[in-house]
């Protein structure tokens, strides 16, 4: 299945379940989901800003720390 079908699975279960414990496990898989994407996006980003601080020589020796 591709992404867009599966999707529309997914809305029209949603869409049609009624069960409040169903509807939170799935509302707290796709958040932790989105949580850690955020936190990946995070890492990746600060791992760039300090590659860019080392390439400037923006960096402290062991004896200035």
């Amino acid at each position: 299945m591709k992404v867009a079908e599966i999707k529309n699975e997914i809305q029209k279960l949603v869409e049609t379940e009624n069960n409040p414990d169903i509807l939170n496990n799935v509302y707290e898989i796709l958040e932790k989901a989105q949580q850690e994407a955020r936190i990946k996006e995070a890492i990746i980003e600060g791992a760039l800003k300090a590659e860019e601080d080392i390439k400037a020589g923006r960096v402290y020796s062991s004896e200035e720390f």
